[in-house]
């Protein structure tokens, strides 16, 4: 990680959603070419530290759907877990592991990933890797399982225990298709982890929406138990997890933070101060609407030790007063726009 001046990330097409809309169909030469055809176009347009990989991407509820859950593949919008398989707590017992090669969308994921390791010579990523708690939550339903943490906790870290192992194991068995060493090979949104670092990277976007004694006690030591498995690793979340911060110190294995941050500086300087440079901290968010205000903000606001900032281009959104909205915008334009912002703001800063 840069010591002293911030990484440049612009990532072009995953911002696009890879496979939005298609990932039902078995054409996986169609969504490798589609990577291809936009890391090309960034190579040739953008002046960053991107590194090309291939991420064979499928929604964040490929676990779930192994274990029994309806997956709604709505046009225009991201693959999403439908229902719940899991309606008393007990119900746990009668889950089994699953066969990545025969159950829910592992088998075209791995499809996919064998695919991109024989047509292309990029480094091949794992799918979305959702942590134990948003799997059990597809699972069980937010409204139960939050509640059975008061009402059933033992039943509770028997499920969290399942969805974890079940994680491990898939996560491997990926990474075997995809030729990666089981301790490399992470892309957190696109955001290579160096050697060192871990091989693994998980998104745990409910640990907003949890208090920080249920997030010790639930949560802490089934993710420390992921990034052990993989020597280490990313941690993601969007939005505002300031009362998480002291307890994702306490992940064993954690190796780096990835925040959309969503506009949230404060954040940041809360996460740089109270982990005095020993977590890199990855800046993340969809490009503002306002580049230029929202840039200068950040930039006053952090010291650039130990900080990857990352904007995320898309044509169709951007990030709007800490929120998401939806916005028709020229692709090349804000890319640019983005690229002279940026760095005249960090030389700007720089001794």
């Amino acid at each position: 990680y840069p010591s002293t001046m911030p990484g440049i990330h612009t990532d072009v097409f995953r911002s696009q959603g890879v496979g939005q809309g298609t990932v039902c169909k078995p054409t996986f030469s169609g969504q490798s070419n589609y990577q291809a055809s936009k890391i090309e176009q960034h190579l040739e347009k953008t002046d960053d530290d991107y590194i090309p990989f291939m991420f064979p991407w499928y929604g964040t509820g490929v676990v779930p759907s192994a274990l029994g859950c309806s997956i709604a593949f709505e046009k225009g919008l991201d693959p999403a877990v439908a229902g719940k398989v899991i309606n008393e707590p007990q119900d746990i017992k009668r889950l089994t592991m699953p066969d990545p090669y025969e159950d829910g969308l592992m088998p075209k994921v791995l499809a996919c990933i064998d695919y991109m390791v024989e047509n292309t010579d990029m480094p091949v990523s794992f799918t979305d890797a959702q942590g134990p708690l948003n799997i059990a939550l597809g699972l069980c339903g937010v409204e139960n399982f939050f509640a059975w943490m008061y009402e059933y906790p033992k039943h509770v870290h028997e499920i969290m225990d399942f969805c974890t192992e079940v994680l491990i194991s898939w996560l491997r068995v990926q990474k075997k298709h995809a030729g990666q060493k089981m301790t490399s090979g992470a892309f957190p949104h696109g955001i290579v982890l160096p050697e060192g670092f871990g091989g693994v990277w998980i998104s745990d976007d409910d640990c907003t929406v949890i208090s920080p004694r249920l997030y010790e006690e639930f949560v802490v030591p089934y993710n420390s138990r992921v990034f052990r498995a993989f020597g280490g690793g990313s941690l993601h979340f969007c939005g505002n997890a300031e009362h998480q911060l002291e307890n994702f110190s306490k992940i064993d294995g954690l190796t780096a933070i990835n925040n959309f941050c969503m506009g949230n500086f404060n954040q940041i300087v809360k996460m740089q101060q109270m982990y005095n440079n020993k977590l890199p901290i990855m800046v993340c968010d969809f490009t503002p609407l306002h580049i230029e205000q929202y840039y200068s903000e950040l930039v006053d606001a952090i010291k650039f030790k130990g900080i990857i900032l990352a904007t995320y281009v898309a044509p169709d959104y951007a990030l709007v007063g800490g929120k998401y909205d939806t916005v028709a915008r020229d692709v090349d334009q804000i890319t640019e726009e983005s690229k002279e912002v940026i760095f005249k703001l960090v030389h700007r800063r720089s001794p």
